[in-house]
Formats: C-alpha cells, structure tokens, sequence
C-alpha cells in the first residue's frame, strides 16, 4: 500500500522519531490509528476499556501488584501534615 501524507505530516512523524519515540514512521502511524479508534469510543466504552486493562494487569502474573492494592484499600489515606 501506498500512502502520499502531506509535508506537515511528515514533520510530525519525523519529528516523533527524532524524539526517541518511535523507531519507524510505520510505528508512528499505526499508534496515530489505534489512538483515532479510542477517540471515537464513548466515555462507557473507554471506562470499560480501562477496567479491563487493570484487572489483567491484577490478574497476571506480577503478584505483588495485588498485595500492594489489598494492602492500600485496608489503609485509610494520610492526611497531610497540618490537616488531621
């Protein structure tokens, strides 16, 4: 496939690359893509999206993860100094 992008575009992916963000301007565009699909998920569906990122990354195999949130959801918050 064949893609002509204007120049103003290519700055941009040019521009990402020499920033150490990306490696190709393949990379560039295809993370432009899946951003542009995220955008036109509603607020429910990037919710959703985002509920189930977190709990595969509870349910994997970093265990601790799942120590460190028990251990914050049986702690009240500190409050900062001067506020008590």
């Amino acid at each position: 496939m064949e893609i002509n992008l204007p120049p103003e575009v290519m700055d941009i992916i040019d521009r990402n690359i020499a920033a150490g963000q990306y490696h190709s301007p393949t990379e560039v565009i295809v993370q432009a893509l899946w951003l542009l699909d995220g955008w036109h998920d509603s607020e429910a569906e990037r919710v959703a999206k985002l509920r189930q990122a977190v709990q595969q990354g509870l349910d994997g195999p970093f265990t601790p993860g799942k120590e460190t949130v028990s251990g914050l959801q049986a702690k009240p918050a500190a409050q900062p100094a001067g506020q008590e």
